[in-house]
Parts: structure tokens; C-alpha cells; sequence
């Protein structure tokens, strides 16, 4: 049987991470695969207060950053770790909130026996947020497919064979966004449906500016294909405003422009601040 490592990035959190770890031990997964756990605790402020033992798993680790360095960059570093530690054949990240729910892991593990050299993304065909979100998940997906041509209807949730993390793995994208990095350098790749879950402990962390940077993330990590796009479709807008309102054309043209400028601006911004970061620090 192959080894799965599940990645899950913690901060403070402890009482949804043990109720997700429950949920994936009553599965029974073990007879299908070597399960072990790699924790990423970003620093927690609250102590985890009892030993994680569960006979489903070989093991169970826990490392902790030095300081708070957010959810993407504890999910690169877990994957630094993890190929310098080479035990492992396939990488499963998930949050460890509910929201990626534990059923859908034996999913991914059966799609990866059957076709297993392929990354598997869990790509969303139901969400469990309120309109707001959905609607507001629906404008993230349409921009981004807008500015980059690529549908990303994923996050971090997936599962992935050790060779396409090793694609990867000195690619300082994987520091900006993780999803967007497998989205633009990993094309051997397949999907399982899934539904987001509800949340085992407590609201939402995701607000809608968080929802905001998030997207932009993802869009810096294909920031020139965007300043293409944008260029193109802001020459198409230009002519259409000069020859069907030439008398407003600055009126109508120099506010978009200012946009196009600030978009591009945040995107370039965004991504050498955190492309940059050194994950030793962590």
C-alpha cells in the first residue's frame, strides 16, 4: 500500500482539527492506504491540551511556526518539510475546520489508485455559505477566468503524487497561492466532485476582503497573462467608447484606465511580497 500525508494548517482551531481527525479514523481508510498526519500549528495561541492518537494512522506530527505566517505560506512549508523528509508517496491537503469534509479524502484516495499518476483537485459543485458568499464565489471565479483563462473551481483540498510536488516544490510561487500554483504548473491532472462543508466549531474566517486577496493571489500568480488581457480587452472598450460616445470619450475611458492601472499595480505588488518571503523564518 502507498503512504498518504495529510496536511493540515492549524491556528487555534484544536477542537475542529480533533473532531476532522475523528471523522477520517471511523472511515476505516487504513486498509486502503498508510495514513500519516503532518499538522502545521501557524503559531497558535491556544494549547492543544491532549495527546492525538488514533490507531487508523502511522503517525501523527506536529510542527509549529516560530511566528504567524498565514494559511498559504503553512502549506508551502509543510510541503518544504515533507519532501526533505521523503516519506510519502502521495500529499493530501485539507483545512481542518469541516469545511473540506473527511469523507471526500477517501475519495480522493481511491481516485488516486486509479489513476495514480495524476494530481485529483475536489472541485466545488456545492458550497454550504450563506447567498452572499456564493455570489460573491461566483464573481471570484468569473474574474479570475476573465484576467487568466483558467476555471480554477478548487482550493486547497487535493490530493497529489510526490512527483508533481517535486514540479514544483523550488517554484516560488507556491508561496503566493498554492491553488493557482498547481492551477498554471501542474497539467497532469483530474477531479473529484465536492461539496463544502459546514464549519465543526465557530463562523466563517473567510471575510469578504479576505475572499477579495485571496483572488488576487491566485491572479498574480498569472499577473503577465493578465496585463495582456486587460490591454486587450481596455484597446476594445477604448474603440467602442471613441466611435459610439466620442464626446465623453476621456470621461469614459480615464476612470477605467486608473482601474486597469491599480489592478495591475496590486498584482505585481502582492506577488514580490509574497514571493519574497523565506520560509526558513518560519
Amino acid at each position: 500500500m502507498k503512504t498518504y500525508k495529510i496536511l493540515i494548517p492549524v491556528f487555534n482551531d484544536w477542537e475542529s482539527l480533533l473532531i476532522l481527525l475523528n471523522n477520517i479514523h471511523i472511515l476505516k481508510i487504513d486498509n486502503l492506504a498508510h495514513i500519516k498526519i503532518l499538522i502545521i500549528d501557524d503559531c497558535s495561541t491556544e494549547i492543544l491540551d491532549k495527546k492525538i492518537e488514533f490507531s487508523s494512522f502511522k503517525d501523527v506530527e506536529i510542527i509549529r511556526n516560530s511566528k504567524n505566517i498565514g494559511h498559504g505560506k503553512s502549506i508551502a512549508y509543510g510541503i518544504n518539510y515533507l519532501i526533505k523528509k521523503n516519506d510519502f508517496d502521495y500529499l493530501i491537503v485539507m483545512d481542518g475546520d469541516g469545511e473540506d469534509r473527511p469523507e471526500e479524502v477517501k475519495e480522493l484516495i481511491l481516485k488516486s489508485i486509479e489513476v495514480p499518476s495524476k494530481t485529483i483537485t475536489a472541485n466545488r459543485i456545492k458550497r454550504s455559505e450563506n447567498i452572499f458568499f456564493k455570489l460573491s464565489y461566483i464573481l471570484h471565479k468569473t474574474l479570475t477566468f476573465i484576467l487568466t483563462g483558467y476555471s480554477i473551481r478548487y482550493g486547497n483540498f487535493m490530493c497529489i503524487p510526490k512527483q508533481d510536488l517535486n514540479l514544483i516544490i523550488n517554484n516560488k510561487n507556491l508561496l503566493v497561492s498554492f491553488s493557482g500554483t498547481i492551477a498554471k504548473f501542474v497539467k497532469n491532472k483530474t477531479y473529484i466532485h465536492s461539496i463544502r462543508g459546514i464549519r465543526y466549531h465557530g463562523p466563517t474566517k473567510m471575510s469578504f476582503l479576505k475572499l477579495i486577496r485571496h483572488s488576487f493571489l491566485i491572479i498574480s500568480i498569472f499577473r503577465k497573462e493578465t496585463v495582456i488581457r486587460l490591454s486587450v480587452i481596455f484597446l476594445i472598450y477604448s474603440m467602442l467608447v471613441f466611435y459610439l460616445f466620442k464626446k465623453m470619450f476621456f470621461l469614459l475611458v480615464f476612470p477605467v484606465a486608473l482601474i486597469n492601472i491599480l489592478i495591475i499595480f496590486i498584482l505585481f505588488y502582492l506577488y514580490r511580497k509574497n514571493a519574497a518571503y523565506n520560509l526558513l523564518n518560519s
